[in-house]
């Protein structure tokens, strides 16, 4: 059985789903929180981009730990999978997201606010490089997008729910994977770039806007707390 009906492969069907799925409600679900997060970093068009990768990484990563439990615990699943099982999951998965989300809004404040920034000849680096590893991996990005993934849209709960036949944790990891890549080649990725080009026009502004966008970040993390809490 295939997530997509006229696709008989569910492999295949896992990453049509995600394409179709990536193509408006993904974007418009996941934009706000990627693009408050380039703001707040003051990353161009290039930085933008390889954050809104990252981001999408830590989506699939969640996917593919969903898949493999779902793989791993095939018969428990079978019972586990419905509306009335899975709320307590989502809210408990969005009460985390909005945490790690609130939390890197005020570490990228934070971050703009110390004072090894003065003493960089150039304010867009710092502010960039403060959001990375060691070896240059963007970890803010990478936990937004993991914390994300962890709600279940209603494809991926369908695609689980088709993946339970497989009963083994290679293919369910590999439709969730499939399905999470789908999402991932959205229109995301291209507005990602976008927004850090768009930014990086107004370099006077570039320190109020990064502020505006760890502030966004820690609004909508609030919002998804209260929407979280109301739900319980």
């Amino acid at each position: 059985m295939s997530l997509i009906p006229a696709v008989s492969n569910p492999f295949l069907g896992a990453f049509a789903g995600g394409l179709l799925y990536g193509l408006a409600v993904c974007t418009a679900a996941c934009v706000p929180y990627i693009a408050s997060y380039i703001a707040g970093v003051g990353a161009g068009f290039r930085k933008g981009t390889v954050i809104t990768l990252i981001f999408n990484s830590g989506r699939i990563v969640a996917y593919a730990l969903i898949g493999c439990l779902v793989g791993l615990f095939s018969g428990l699943f079978r019972l586990a999978l419905s509306d009335t099982a899975i709320s307590p999951f989502q809210i408990y998965s969005s009460i985390t997201f909005s945490i790690v989300t609130m939390i890197i809004g005020v570490s990228v404040l934070l971050k703009l606010r110390s004072p090894c920034e003065c003493n960089m000849p150039n304010s867009k680096t710092s502010v960039a490089r403060g959001t990375t590893g060691r070896f240059g991996f963007d970890f803010g990005a990478f936990s937004l997008g993991l914390s994300r993934g962890l709600i279940l849209c209603p494809p991926l709960v369908a695609l689980l729910i088709y993946s339970l036949p497989f009963s083994t944790p290679i293919g369910s990891v590999g439709l969730a994977v499939l399905f999470g890549l789908g999402t991932a080649l959205s229109p995301m990725l291209l507005l990602g770039g976008a927004t850090g080009w768009l930014l990086n026009k107004a370099p006077l502004l570039r320190k109020w806007i990064s502020i505006g966008g760890a502030g966004i970040l820690i609004v909508l993390g609030i919002a998804e707390l209260i929407n979280a809490i109301i739900k319980l």
